[in-house]
């Protein structure tokens, strides 16, 4: 495989990409936009597999706002272990982190509103705009987004004291929650017209959720249902933007990936309602997906390719690392 891929797929790491300078690869390590390396004041700390939802929002805030940044990856700690160096320099190891002129900066919206605040000038827009320059505004969004993880994660993994009905019911209002906040600027983007520093914490909250209730309660949340009976049609919206956007479409994950990636870090998800059609269908078109032969794939097939080609000795070490810590199997859910 190696040898029939072009030159460009070849290279460890990428300085703006390949013919473009946006949207960002995983195999980027340096962000420029356009500037040089003298100019990069924040090197991005995150997650080896880009599995972290607080990571992407961090790189989705840089990214939209073009901020030249490097990047360092670390593994988290369902399928690593931490470097010494990275404990040192970042108290208790958290991820995301960043270093911006030698300071050290933790927690996602922290260091997101440091990083719009220090690079909103004349070049670069400020993503906090519009009515979430308003405190208590911005505050209410951040909150509902909080409380939307809190209730999805209790009915994605089923606590047993308190009932289906209800654990829906909750994640029903958290939706209609939302649906006000997308108001503010009159969509479809939280933003209004484009992305804002909002959009940026949500993309990845959303795109997760969508994924997950998907597979585990076959529900589909842009689709009323019996299960999920109330309509969302600015949540659709946004969805649809989204997918139209082209970074926030370049950082979303397959339903599949998320899906599988999900228990490692949150533990087992329990199935409900029609969920077996859901999965057959999600499972089949992840299989499928790898032996595509539609031309337009051909690009995602060589990065996938190079990938596996750059990272054979990881890959190796990783797949083995279980085995030969005397476990059995995998991951449930994998």
């Amino acid at each position: 495989i190696s040898s029939s891929l072009p030159w460009e797929f070849k290279l460890p790491d990428y300085a703006n990409g390949p013919h473009r300078v946006t949207p960002s690869s995983q195999l980027e390590t340096v962000r420029l936009f356009g500037k040089s390396e003298e100019d990069v004041r924040v090197v991005l700390y995150r997650d080896t597999f880009y599995w972290c939802p607080y990571c992407e929002r961090v790189q989705l805030l840089l990214e939209l706002k073009r901020v030249p940044y490097t990047v360092q990856k670390v593994d988290l700690n369902c399928y690593g272990l931490k470097p010494a160096w990275f404990k040192e320099k970042v108290q208790g190891g958290w991820l995301p982190a960043i270093e911006i002129d030698g300071q050290v900066v933790t927690e996602s919206v922290d260091i997101m509103k440091l990083l719009d605040q220090t690079f909103s000038n004349e070049d670069c827009e400020a993503l906090i705009r519009g009515k979430y320059q308003t405190e208590d505004i911005l505050k209410a969004a951040l909150d509902t987004e909080r409380q939307l993880n809190a209730v999805w994660l209790q009915w994605l993994r089923g606590r047993q004291e308190i009932s289906q009905e209800q654990l829906e019911f909750n994640f029903s209002l958290a939706l209609k929650n939302v649906e006000y906040n997308l108001e503010y600027e009159g969509g479809p983007f939280f933003g209004g017209a484009s992305p804002n520093f909002v959009d940026c914490v949500y993309a990845p909250l959303l795109e997760r959720m969508q994924a997950s209730i998907l597979y585990w309660k076959g529900i589909d949340i842009e689709t009323p249902t019996k299960f999920l009976p109330l309509k969302f049609p600015r949540l659709s919206a946004w969805f649809a933007a989204a997918r139209a956007q082209p970074l926030l479409a370049s950082f979303a994950g397959g339903t599949l990936s998320h899906v599988k990636s999900l228990p490692p870090q949150i533990g087992r998800c329990y199935f409900a309602g029609d969920a077996i059609e859901s999965v057959a269908r999600i499972e089949k078109i992840g299989a499928g997906y790898a032996l595509d032969i539609d031309e337009a794939a051909k690009d995602a097939r060589l990065e996938a390719a190079a990938a596996l080609c750059n990272n054979h000795p990881a890959v190796i070490l990783d797949a083995v690392a279980h085995v030969a810590k005397g476990g059995g199997g995998v991951p449930e859910g994998f």
